[in-house]
């Protein structure tokens, strides 16, 4: 007590409050602890299902005790088989050798019978397949060539100008009409170019139209690749696969 005279009025208050406040908090401490705090009991577990309906008992069927035997696949009817070649019977000989002047040849066997040509396994093959002909098939011997005269030569003619002629534009100027240019080009059986067209001649050339020659082949040139794939009848390709086509102020060939 006598260390607490010479502590001042509001020390001493402080000092008593916070002994109060000690007090106090020990007093809570006691009367918390002989609380009885409630045991929470655990959690029961959960069994989670994917399915909407489960049974209780297995409904699956129980597998087979015996396996069963495999079944083999059903083949298809085989072909009737070929007859079997049928020997000629020889007479059998007897014990006696017959006379020497009443012995004959014995018969040979007939031979066994060809193959029936309607199995399975026939072949069309003739006799004549060394021709390139199969048996009954006398069409595959091939058509003749079709006809190439006068007629046909001077219509090819004019379709090959008639297909040039909406795309030829002979150049203007002094004596261009006597100019006269000849260009040899090639086709495939599809009226395609192979390769490029060649000039072979010019003929009627002077001297008021020697500066258009080269404008004359050149306009030709470029008239039969805009012509180009031609339209021409297939059976007669030997007669236009190498055409020579000449160009003038007309177009004729």
């Amino acid at each position: 007590m006598a260390a607490l005279s010479h502590l001042r009025r509001e020390e001493k208050l402080g000092l008593g409050i916070a002994v109060v406040a000690h007090i106090a908090l020990v007093a809570a401490l006691v009367i918390e602890a002989r609380r009885e705090v409630p045991v929470i009991p655990p959690a029961e577990r959960m069994t989670v299902s994917l399915s909407d309906n489960v049974s209780p008992e297995s409904t699956a069927p129980n597998p087979s005790q015996d396996a069963q035997a495999a079944v083999a696949p059903v083949l298809a009817p085989e072909s009737e088989p070929l007859p079997a070649p049928v020997a000629t019977p020889v007479p059998r000989q007897l014990d006696t050798p017959p006379p020497r002047q009443a012995s004959k040849a014995q018969p040979k066997p007939a031979p066994p019978p060809k193959p029936s040509q309607k199995s399975g396994g026939g072949s069309r093959i003739g006799d004549d397949f060394l021709k390139g002909l199969s048996s009954g098939d006398k069409a595959a011997a091939g058509t003749p060539a079709a006809t190439f005269g006068p007629a046909e030569a001077a219509s090819l003619r004019q379709a090959i100008a008639r297909q040039i002629k909406p795309h030829w534009a002979a150049p203007e100027g002094v004596d261009v009409e006597k100019l006269v240019t000849v260009v040899r080009f090639r086709l495939d059986k599809d009226g395609r170019l192979i390769g490029n067209p060649m000039v072979v001649s010019q003929s009627g050339i002077t001297p008021s139209n020697e500066a258009q020659k080269g404008r004359h082949a050149e306009q030709a040139i470029r008239a039969i690749r805009l012509a180009a794939p031609f339209d021409l009848p297939a059976e007669f390709y030997d007669q236009w696969k190498v055409v020579n086509s000449q160009f003038d102020r007309r177009l004729s060939q």
